[in-house]
């Protein structure tokens, strides 16, 4: 596929490749000649994350100008050779701490061995490359105590109440918009990533019992239960705020009117501030929340395949991670979640 390909044959299937996948990240392939600009699109092409996505892009991008730079342009998968890859990894470690030459080498490697997996070379060039060693250390993420947790909502709910314009002034939404995105990574424990993607419709209210609609690491769709009072909230905090907006639209926005959602650099930026707010000087993150309800469950005798099914973790041994306790109960896991009282909608 590739080489042998005609030349009108092979644009038409890089012009393909190229709309599917910058039409979801805008990524620009002009840069790349047009045989590597099929195999990064293609390659690309195979994750679901967006962030994965423009992060592998990136990082793909900043090979193949260092290979440039080093009068080393390459044309070419087949032209891809284990010295550009030894010197790729030299620059970056002379550069750079161990933890960030592996974010940007890891993409290469990978591209690489899909280049080999899909049959367009012989061999995986860069399969005897090894990462650099990674101390392991305390993370950023530490687990808040139900008496934070319980604190943080208390004051956040507090605010919430008292902002009587939200739709008028921007304090008042920021309110709202605080406590309720804080209110649902605490009982539901997501992924920055995933309540940042959630959109209106992902809110099911239809059934028995309410649930959202997560789309989890690996494009797989999970539908968690949630509490009676954070569905409440949420259709609260949509029918207020969000009365113009379409389904498809994102839950989270920056303003009742707009159309774009959170980032994850913003959500991290708001649960920090909260956090400090709160006199709380551990380091803490979005994903605190989600260690934070696990601990919680598990310390109230939730199973771990509950907390598994909740957290959405492929392997019982990550959830693991998090806890070591099993113990049956019947109901769903995220509606155990009790921190304080939610307020109900009207």
């Amino acid at each position: 596929m590739g080489v042998g390909m005609p030349e009108s044959e092979n644009r038409s299937k890089i012009e393909h490749s190229l709309v599917r996948v910058e039409g979801a990240c805008r990524i620009n392939f002009d840069f790349y000649p047009p045989e590597i600009a099929l195999k990064c699109a293609q390659f690309l092409g195979s994750y679901v994350s967006e962030n994965t996505i423009k992060n592998y892009a990136r990082h793909l991008r900043s090979f193949f100008e260092f290979c440039r730079e080093k009068s080393q342009p390459i044309s070419k998968i087949l032209e891809i050779q284990r010295d550009h890859v030894d010197a790729y990894k030299r620059y970056l470690v002379g550069k750079n701490p161990p933890v960030t030459v592996c974010a940007k080498l890891a993409p290469v490697l990978s591209f690489l061995k899909f280049c080999h997996q899909e049959g367009w070379t012989d061999r995986n060039v860069g399969s005897a490359i090894k990462l650099p060693r990674v101390q392991k250390h305390k993370g950023k993420t530490e687990a808040l105590s139900e008496e934070e947790v319980g604190g943080i909502l208390e004051t956040l709910e507090k605010s919430y109440l008292l902002a009587m314009n939200p739709l008028k002034q921007k304090d008042h939404y920021k309110a709202w918009l605080r406590f309720v995105v804080f209110s649902t990574l605490s009982h539901v424990g997501m992924r920055a990533t995933e309540l940042c993607s959630l959109k209106i419709i992902d809110l099911d209210i239809s059934g028995k019992l309410p649930r959202l609609h997560l789309k989890i690491k690996g494009g797989m769709l999970h539908s968690p239960l949630i509490s009676d009072e954070l569905a409440a909230l949420l259709k609260k905090y949509i029918v207020t705020l969000r009365p113009l907006a379409k389904p498809e639209d994102s839950l989270f926005t920056l303003s009742p009117y707009s159309k774009r959602p959170l980032s994850r650099d913003y959500l991290a930026r708001l649960v920090t501030t909260i956090a400090k707010e709160n006199g709380i000087s551990k380091e803490i993150s979005p994903h605190s929340c989600r260690a934070t309800v696990a601990s919680h469950l598990h310390r109230n005798g939730t199973s771990l395949s509950e907390i598994q099914d909740l957290l959405g973790h492929k392997s019982m041994m990550t959830t693991m991670m998090y806890i070591r306790k099993t113990d049956e109960e019947k109901e769903s896991a995220s509606r155990k979640v009790k921190y304080s009282k939610v307020t109900k909608e009207d």
